[in-house]
């Protein structure tokens, strides 16, 4: 008698995923099992243009025009630090000579010993020069103001009162002024908030911001006592001064005379706001909270919905920073990634104090995270043909003013490039997969690693400007598929796996 030996076989199934469009950006807020396979849930370090991915921002080393370009030998010079003191604050001084007949522009920042250094932007020398006479104890904020018919630079510390600067490079103390922490101008006074509690905010006699004899005709003072809590970033903004406070907003009319001036408490926040954040950006103001990034039109205040809101969790950003630059919001600030990995500034001995510096486009709502930079403060340089993004830093580019810039590299280290997609059962749970193949153009070295419940395993791929076909043997119930690149330049486009499906 003979017994027929039957081999039950499992059904397989074969599927193509595509990651066609790399423009679905990321969400960090929604579980990875509902999240699209096309949509990341994370990515740093690359920008995402016309569907792919490709090389993100960096700084390197700021570079200007030379004055006589017909008698250089290179088309820029870069600017060289004075000496090898850290920077802590920067500032664009814009002036009109009256001998020349022309405007000049300066870059001034100030040092760790507290003196004040220029450069300028169009000049004949890489070399910064020092400003005599003045050496701060505190950093200062700066405005620039035109006083007596001069262009000039008021410089103010909570230490040290207020300072103006000529155009000779002269200073000038005013030992009567109040010790101010942030400033704007508004109707030609200077408004702006004393050091202290931080409950007053002081505005200058008409027409000249250093005359502060408190009476009814010149310099005033408003005194705000309740729940919002203390002052932290003051501005003018469609024809109102605004102050915004740790936990609200208030604005101030303040037309003709100062008995005239009123002022409004416009909402309380059950979240703090962080000053330095509080950027005009075109018809809003835009500013970080403790639970994200919110715009403000001049009477409410919107949370926006970012996708990175769960990356502002359990971390302190007292000593972030934002600027309004080409259209978009930079906010250089501190995010949690909780991923283990220590990326640019993160693995530096001295610690961190920000880690990120997060694009946000007014226009089209899209988002960018460049990752493993400490920037400290940044200012938007603007004259004539010239336009950049400048930032000083902490850490170890302390003593190095920067631009940005689109080469994926941070004074000349390439900043590792990632593209997390959600760890999920891509849409049929309790089925086993197999990652049979991964199909993708990469002009450059990449790696790809692809995670499951059941193995790991990172295959290298070298650059080609044709498609390429990379084979792979990954098997598991839940996927997770990565795109790295270590490099500074990235474009990796059209991706796909070929998987099969276990029934």
């Amino acid at each position: 008698m003979f017994y027929r030996n039957e081999v039950l076989l499992k059904d397989v199934k074969r599927f193509k995923l595509s990651y066609t469009s790399f423009a679905s950006g990321m969400n960090t807020e929604v579980d990875e099992n509902l999240l699209p396979h096309k949509q990341a849930k994370l990515v740093f370090n690359y920008a995402s243009k016309n569907g792919a991915l490709k090389t993100g921002h960096g700084f390197r080393s700021l570079t200007l025009p030379w004055e006589y370009p017909e008698y250089a030998e290179t088309d820029y010079r870069v600017m060289q630090e004075y000496t090898n003191e850290g920077i802590t604050n920067l500032w664009h001084y814009r002036y009109y000579n009256q001998t020349q007949n022309k405007r000049n522009h300066l870059i001034l920042y100030t040092i760790s010993t507290g003196q004040v250094c220029f450069w300028y932007v169009t000049g004949m020398f890489e070399n910064s020069n020092l400003v005599p006479n003045v050496t701060f104890t505190s950093v200062p904020v700066g405005i620039n103001y035109r006083l007596n018919g001069q262009d000039k630079l008021i410089l103010c510390s909570a230490t040290d009162g207020m300072y103006v600067l000529d155009q000779q490079a002269t200073i000038q103390h005013f030992e009567d002024a109040p010790k101010l922490v942030s400033m704007c101008l508004h109707y030609e006074r200077l408004f702006a908030i004393t050091e202290g509690e931080r409950i007053e905010l002081v505005f200058s006699a008409n027409l000249d911001p250093t005359c502060w004899d408190y009476t009814l005709d010149d310099a005033g003072f408003i005194q705000m006592i309740d729940e919002r809590g203390s002052m932290c970033s003051v501005i003018s903004f469609n024809d109102y001064v605004y102050v915004f406070r740790d936990y609200g907003v208030a604005r101030v009319s303040a037309y003709g005379a100062q008995e005239e001036f009123s002022v409004s408490q416009l909402f309380v926040s059950s979240v703090k706001i962080y000053g330095g954040t509080v950027t005009p950006c075109g018809d809003r103001v835009m500013f970080l909270a403790k639970d994200g990034v919110h715009v403000f039109d001049g009477s409410s205040t919107t949370k926006l919905v970012l996708g990175i809101e769960t990356l502002f969790e359990d971390v302190d950003n007292e000593n972030a920073r934002g600027l309004f630059y080409n259209g978009k919001y930079y906010l250089a600030c501190k995010l949690n990634y909780d991923d283990g990995e220590s990326i640019g500034c993160e693995a530096y001995s001295g610690g961190y104090v920000n880690n990120t510096l997060i694009e946000y486009d007014l226009k089209t709502g899209e988002v960018s995270l460049t990752r493993g930079v400490d920037i400290k403060n940044m200012i938007s340089l603007e004259e004539g043909e010239i336009s950049r993004l400048i930032a000083c830093f902490n850490g170890e580019h302390k003593t190095k003013i920067g631009e940005l810039t689109n080469d994926g590299k941070v004074f000349g280290t390439a900043l590792p490039k990632v593209w997390i997609s959600p760890y999920s059962n891509l849409g049929y749970p309790n089925k086993t997969k197999q990652i049979r193949e991964v199909v993708l153009k990469s002009k450059y070295d990449c790696n790809i690693k692809i995670r499951t419940d059941a193995e790991e395993k990172t295959y290298a791929v070298k650059g080609s400007e044709v498609t390429q076909r990379v084979k792979t043997n990954v098997k598991g119930e839940l996927v997770e598929i990565s795109f790295i690149t270590n490099g500074a330049d990235a474009e990796i486009s059209a991706p796909e796996i070929v998987l099969g499906i276990t029934s």
